[in-house]
């Protein structure tokens, strides 16, 4: 009796332990699923929203970008000077497709583009479309590369507003100090890829320079990683400061002013030029 007792016991025991051996195994297949679907989901959500969603829907989904700035295209349309050959715009300003008419991801400041992109070879000089202050300079990594901040009061540009202009994927990080004023059309940096190398574009990189500008009502600002956020300032198609700035021969045509190598502005006086040398025909 006593070693059936005992056999029993045993058998008891042996039964509890698989059992728990059994719902540790349903944990960790519960937790395995569970991570499964924290990396499917994003991953599904957005092959829904490119080949799915109509795109009225799309838009509706994807108006901001990660600062809350509406991003939508302005239909500014540059007019370079006919005497002169300037780099033009690859992919403007709340454009859903990059220079190569790829279209950009959702998952990236909601698939609009923040600024304008110009198509350069590596080392171009970039210039300050106008007059204006270092405020920060530094290493954003992928998507953003290197890049610098300029502030720029409106007796700089001679408009009605601070103005932040930023230039990204640069190939150094430049030499000017926080805080050194610099003229329009100054030589400040040179043209890049940092920031793209992998991804979309492969190991080449795609050299070229992206062009962010911000107005706000005052001065004051805070520097925020990559980022650097005004009190109330808007995200603004770039296109739009040689607009208020210039002449308007029409409701879309914005004239570019630029300089030249020599730096000569074009025309004489304008206080805001085009990012990048114009050379003559």
């Amino acid at each position: 009796m006593k070693s059936k007792a005992i056999l029993i016991l045993i058998l008891r025991i042996q039964q509890r332990n698989n059992g728990a051996e059994q719902v540790r195994d349903g944990e960790f297949a519960m937790n395995r699923a569970v991570d499964y679907i924290r990396i499917i989901t994003p991953i599904l959500i957005a092959w829904f929203a490119i080949t799915v969603l109509p795109m009225p829907l799309q838009t509706q989904m994807t108006k901001r970008d990660s600062g809350g700035d509406t991003i939508s295209p302005s239909d500014l349309e540059p007019v370079f000077p006919a005497g002169a050959v300037c780099p033009e715009i690859a992919s403007p300003y709340g454009s859903q497709t990059r220079y190569d008419g790829s279209r950009r991801p959702p998952w990236q400041f909601g698939g609009y583009h923040g600024g304008i992109d110009i198509s350069l070879d590596e080392g171009t000089p970039i210039l300050a479309l106008a007059a204006g202050t270092v405020v920060s300079k530094g290493e954003g990594g992928q998507l953003e590369g290197i890049y610098l901040w300029l502030r720029h009061t409106p007796e700089d540009t001679g408009l009605g507003y601070w103005l932040y202009s930023k230039y990204q994927h640069l190939e150094a990080l430049p030499e000017l100090a926080l805080g050194a004023q610099v003229n329009a059309g100054q030589v400040i940096a040179r043209s890049g890829k940092t920031g793209t190398v992998g991804g979309h574009y492969g190991f080449a990189g795609y050299p070229h320079l992206h062009l962010t500008a911000r107005k706000s009502a005052g001065g004051e600002y805070r520097k925020e990683g990559a980022g650097l956020p005004a009190p109330d300032s808007l995200l603004i198609d770039p296109l739009a400061i040689y607009h208020e700035a210039g002449a308007k021969p029409g409701a879309s045509a914005v004239v570019i002013p630029y300089a030249t190598g020599d730096g000569r502005l074009r025309p004489q006086g304008t206080r805001v030029v085009w990012p990048v040398a114009c050379r003559p025909k």
